[in-house]
């Protein structure tokens, strides 16, 4: 083999390496932000009155939902774990030299990890209602603690003898359960929040919705606050006081003039010929 074909194997690999390092972290953002768009939206539907499923959105659709509110926590994600990269490189270039003091060190991150854990699980228990989106930030956070803490304290201890393969297996199983869990909780949480501020927000801006003017050859019977339906002299009726809110599915959904979440209510018709819309600021 020439050392321009080893030089051309060389950059596959490092091409490939880079594409499986990445692979797992974008499959596992994709999957949250998956999640949290269907929980927003899901949430903002129904403080609306309506079920998500009937707006038949797409896996695409939920990934983009939630990428205006979901993108902030994921990059401070990400920064987190760069730094704690970075301050991991450092104590794997101290371990020899300074054991005694790591081995310190990991044990006050564990006992502080199972204090974070004990702490917030007594509060969630006594006061329910205390600082919701805390208690799953605190368990995931106070997870990771407490096992680079005991991770810590084994490489620096004295050699005994190793524990058997299913004992580590069980461990990084049980501890990247808890993590993985308390994430998707934090983001149930956080999704209902913000899914009930966009509903609130909706409520605030109906007005700066596209106004849309249906005409039918039928009465489409909608009974709704601001809503007017009039027949004209072609036969045809025209109904007005409807504001656009998305189309999907093969339905388009639509508010009335001054909806609010307490007692608005969301117009759902066939998006079919049978209907001609105008539409208009």
């Amino acid at each position: 083999m020439s050392d321009e074909q080893g030089r051309d194997l060389s950059a596959l690999a490092g091409v490939a390496s880079a594409v499986g390092a990445l692979a797992p972290p974008v499959t596992i953002a994709t999957s949250l932000m998956l999640y949290f768009g269907w929980a927003r939206t899901a949430e903002q539907a129904r403080f609306m009155g309506v079920d998500v499923s009937l707006f038949g959105y797409s896996t695409q659709d939920y990934v983009l939902r939630s990428i205006r509110t979901l993108y902030i926590p994921l990059l401070v994600v990400a920064a987190a774990v760069l730094c704690w990269l970075a301050v991991h490189h450092r104590v794997l270039k101290v371990l020899e030299t300074r054991r005694r003091g790591l081995r310190v060190a990991g044990r006050a991150l564990f006992a502080t990890g199972l204090a974070a854990l004990a702490a917030v699980v007594v509060v969630a228990t006594v006061q329910r209602a205390f600082l919701p989106l805390v208690v799953p930030l605190v368990l995931a956070v106070g997870t990771v603690v407490a096992a680079y803490g005991a991770w810590l304290t084994r490489v620096t201890g004295d050699a005994k003898a190793p524990a058997p393969p299913w004992h580590n297996a069980l461990r990084k199983l049980m501890v990247g359960s808890m993590i993985t869990l308390a994430l998707f909780w934090e983001l149930s949480l956080y999704a209902g929040v913000t899914g009930r501020g966009y509903a609130d927000e909706l409520a605030a801006t109906v007005h700066t919705l596209p106004r849309a003017t249906a005409y039918s050859g039928e009465s489409l019977g909608i009974e709704a606050p601001n809503v007017v339906e009039e027949r004209l002299d072609t036969g045809r009726h025209r109904t007005t006081g409807l504001r656009l809110l998305v189309r999907s599915g093969g339905r388009v959904f639509l508010l009335h003039d001054r909806w609010n979440p307490v007692n608005g209510r969301v117009v759902v018709l066939p998006d079919n010929e049978t209907v001609r819309w105008q539409f208009s600021r």
